[in-house]
């Protein structure tokens, strides 16, 4: 089958017109947004900064450390829960805030009398609403 010159030009035109789609489809798909990074530090008995306000919708990165032995951290409605080693090597734990409310941060390995005490709060705030 010969296609005409005419719609030589136009099948052309809509393959190019495709590609591009297709090609800024790919492209904005790799740039999703960059985490949000918050480094906590986990000593006895208490976490730094025992409060963490984010925004319904973010990517958190949480960049945990221990100040003296080891100590863990559970954020449960997120499935977060990773044990904190001592040392200076960080633990490093991405998730997306897709609820909104106040959430419990406890430590999940026992670290002495104190233990029971050691919390913090993830809070979720809604993402405000597009303007018109």
């Amino acid at each position: 089958m010969s296609v005409p010159a005419i719609g030589r030009r136009h099948l052309t035109a809509g393959v190019i017109l495709v590609g591009c789609m297709l090609a800024s489809g790919i492209s904005s798909a790799r740039q999703a947004p960059e985490p949000r990074v918050i480094e906590v530090v986990a000593k006895r008995f208490a976490f730094e900064p025992a409060e963490i306000e984010v925004t319904e919708g973010d990517r958190v990165q949480l960049v945990l450390r221990s100040g003296d032995g080891v100590h863990g951290l559970e954020i449960k409605q997120f499935r977060v829960s990773k044990e904190i080693p001592r040392g200076t090597e960080p633990v490093v734990i991405e998730f997306t805030a897709d609820a909104v409310g106040h959430f419990p941060m406890l430590c999940s390995v026992y670290c002495g009398d104190g233990h029971d005490d050691m919390k913090g709060a993830l809070v979720v705030n809604a993402r405000p609403a597009a303007q018109p």
